[in-house]
């Protein structure tokens, strides 16, 4: 039996999340999964989830890190940047396609390295909801830091041209307490579901009261909540960010691209008329997300670690093409 340690230091929200999800799994086959704070040096290889966190690996030639944002500050790869690990790994696991651009142009060698490519997806807990409900609900996702744009969201909904009375917000995640405070100030009824009392097994649940979901970050590689909402059958408006852009391009109906205040504005107005219609298209909207899941990528992380212990029974071939 090979262990592979999956590890990130504690500082809760999304790593937690994957943490437990690796957790969950137990073990692949002869490859048993240990999932720790601090890398394990008694493992056999090793899973790092946090990039900056690379160096900490006992043997980074058997250890497969994990890029999940688009940020690439001046020397960050370089040899003596915050993600140096990254050029030694034996192995990458990248979830959008531009982080190849990056990391080529920041001269980092990829020819040969195992890698897994693709999107995380939500989990199969998420499904299309059964009904429709009879106000207009509009949800936000996330935690509030300065790259997520709470401010744009809440400008916006402020102003749209429907009466207060025929729809409600909904924010789900962390720190959102001070914007569902200024969105009941201003007479616009409003749900926190605070990330403290609700952990991700209850959000499938809490997707389906939506109609809609909101993304206005300024920068992303997933972001998860597109994932989950449109595996919930609902329709996105979201900023040119992570995958939108490329959904976008072939379900436009589905997925809207709002570069701005005023272009949620109009696309939330829009959606208010057409809420009906796109109710009846759930199972379609759901169905072009469904080759992703968070519970397949996983599995394949596991086994791209697994393949780079000497002798293993694993499979050597972890890498998928990215899909636009």
């Amino acid at each position: 039996m090979s262990r592979i340690n999956v590890y990130a230091e504690n500082k809760g929200w999304l790593f937690e999340d994957l943490k437990n999800h690796f957790r969950s799994l137990g073990r692949i086959g002869q490859l048993e999964i240990v999932v720790t704070d601090k890398p394990n040096p008694s493992c056999h290889a090793w899973v790092c989830l946090r990039t900056t966190e690379g160096d900490a690996a006992p043997d980074l030639s058997r250890t497969a890190i994990c890029i999940h944002d688009l940020f690439c500050e001046s020397g960050m790869y370089d040899a003596a940047g915050s993600r140096r690990s990254v050029r030694d790994a034996g192995a990458l696991v990248l979830c959008h396609p531009e982080q190849l651009e990056i990391l080529r142009r920041e001269g980092v060698a990829l020819d040969g390295r195992p890698r897994l490519e693709r999107p995380l997806g939500a989990l199969k807990i998420f499904s299309p909801r059964e009904e429709l409900h009879q106000k207009f609900r509009i949800g936000w996702v996330g935690k509030n830091h300065l790259r997520k744009r709470l401010g744009w969201f809440l400008e916006a909904v402020t102003s749209i041209e429907l009466p207060p009375a025929d729809f409600e917000i909904v924010l789900i995640g962390e720190g959102l307490g001070g914007a569902a405070s200024i969105l009941g100030s201003r007479g616009i009824q409003c749900s926190y579901f605070d990330r403290k009392d609700h952990e991700i097994d209850a959000y499938p649940g809490l997707y389906k009261e939506l109609d809609c979901v909101v993304i206005t970050s300024s920068t992303e590689a997933g972001p998860l909540p597109l994932f989950e909402a449109l595996e919930t059958g609902l329709v996105v408006v979201s900023t040119p960010v992570g995958w939108a852009p490329y959904f976008a391009q072939s379900f436009p109906h589905y997925v809207r691209l709002a570069k701005s205040i005023d272009e949620i504005k109009v696309h939330l107005n829009k959606l208010a008329e057409e809420r009906d219609s796109m109710f009846s298209e759930r199972f379609r909207i759901a169905q072009f997300v469904s080759q992703w899941s968070l519970d397949d990528w996983v599995r394949e992380v596991i086994v791209l670690a697994g393949s780079l212990i000497v002798g293993s029974t694993e499979s050597k071939t972890a890498r998928l093409e990215f899909v636009g």
